[in-house]
Order: C-alpha cells, then structure tokens, then sequence
C-alpha cells in the first residue's frame, strides 16, 4: 500500500477517533481505509436516505390534501343533516294542530270568497301551486342525444331530488364543454349556478357530486382530485 498524508481538522479527528473505537478498530488509520473501501455502500446508503426523505415528504403533501377534502366532505355532510333536521322541524310545525282555532268554522267573508279557485301562475286553473322547476331535458341541447339520454336516466335511475338532477346534469355539461376540472373549481361553479337549492358550496358538492359521480354514466376521476365527463363513456352505457 501506499502511503498519503491527510490534513484533518483537529475535531475531526477526534469524532474520527471515537467512532473507530465504537466500532472495534485497532487504529484511526484502519477506520479510515475501512471507510474508504467501502464509500461506495457508504454513498449508496447516504443516497437512499435522501430519495427516502423526498419520498416521505411527496406523502405527507399527499395526505395533506387528502385530509382537506375529507374535512371539506365531513362539514357538507354534517351541513346537509342539519338542513334535513330543520325541514322536519318545519314540517312537524306546519302538520301539528293548531290550538288556537281548534274546533272553529270557518265563515266565508268579504276578504275570503269561496267561489275564487286559485289559479296557477300558467293561467291555467289548479290547486296554486307554483310552477316546477324546468325538466332535465329542458337545460339541454335538444340536438345533444348524449346529454339528452343522461338527463333521462337521472329521471329514471338517478336521485329522487329533482334539485341533484338537475345539478348532475349541469356538472356533465360543463365538464364536457370545459375538460376536467378540480373539485374545487367544479364546486363554486355549481354552486354559483344553484345558490337557492342549497345552504352552502360543501353541502352542495356532499349531497351530489361528491355522492353520486361513481354510479352516474360518464364522470371520472382522470386524475387525483380532479373530475371530468366522457360523453363515448356515458353513451355506451345510455344508448
């Protein structure tokens, strides 16, 4: 062997010293030529431990965002119950007896004329009831047999709320017309559309999309995070 001449700091040499004799060395000298023999599983070691940190810190980022919008989707959920709550509470209200006119008559009187049949805002006569919202097939192009068909099977498969078809619907038809979006991005925009159908953006995406995008005829997923609409999708399945 040949010899070499290495000029160390003095601490260094002491840390060097110590760890030789942690690990059974006779000397600072063999120590050293042990690490040199083998910096190569030295370096390799060093190496994973660094992709192994980048690796945990990609997860961390990962559940962060997996986190956020599971909390996102546990605060609809728990909005969408209170809504639920309060409309049995109204409807608790408005069927219990009402003490105050218990057993009473009515008598017809000038302001209440009992020949007068309320009429519809259509002009048509009827019970009074205001005019329903407009059927799916109505937000479509008539010319858009994909759209079409999928605003039937929402009518016949899909949701009981005619509120959650309708939004369903809309949600295709803006996806298919701007490509995939993020949950996010997707949210405010129904919810900028439908602000009178439900009490916020979270119960809104929770009670719908969030809910019923796997078993409704072509949304996806095409990435994390992210939804789309793949209309040949959709009608393999509608047609």
């Amino acid at each position: 062997m040949e010899p070499i001449t290495l000029r160390i700091q003095p601490d260094l040499l002491d840390d060097l010293d110590d760890e030789a004799d942690e690990a059974g060395f006779s000397s600072r000298s063999e120590y050293i030529r042990h690490l040199l023999l083998n910096r190569s599983s030295i370096s390799q070691g060093v190496t994973t431990g660094i992709d192994t940190a980048t690796s945990d810190t990609e997860t961390v980022d990962t559940l962060a965002v997996q986190v956020e919008e599971l909390t996102e989707y546990v605060t609809g959920l728990e909005e969408r119950i209170t809504d639920l709550e309060d409309d049995v509470d109204d409807d608790s209200s408005s069927n219990g007896p009402d003490q105050k006119g218990a057993g009473s008559t009515n008598t017809p009187t000038e302001q209440e004329d009992p020949s007068q049949e309320s009429t519809p805002a259509d002009g048509s006569p009827g019970s009074g009831q205001i005019e329903s919202t407009p059927p799916v097939e109505d937000l479509t192009d008539p010319d858009d047999e994909a759209l079409l068909a999928l605003g039937t099977w929402l009518q016949e498969e899909g949701p009981k709320s005619e509120d959650a078809q309708l939004l369903m619907l809309d949600a295709a038809t803006i996806l298919d017309r701007e490509g995939p979006l993020s949950a996010s991005e997707l949210r405010e925009r129904l919810f900028d559309r439908h602000p009178e159908s439900y009490k916020s953006a979270d119960t809104l995406w929770a009670s719908t999309v969030e809910r019923l995008y796997e078993e409704t005829p072509g949304f996806e997923k095409p990435d994390y995070g992210m939804y789309g609409f793949d209309r040949a999708t959709a009608w393999d399945v509608l047609e």
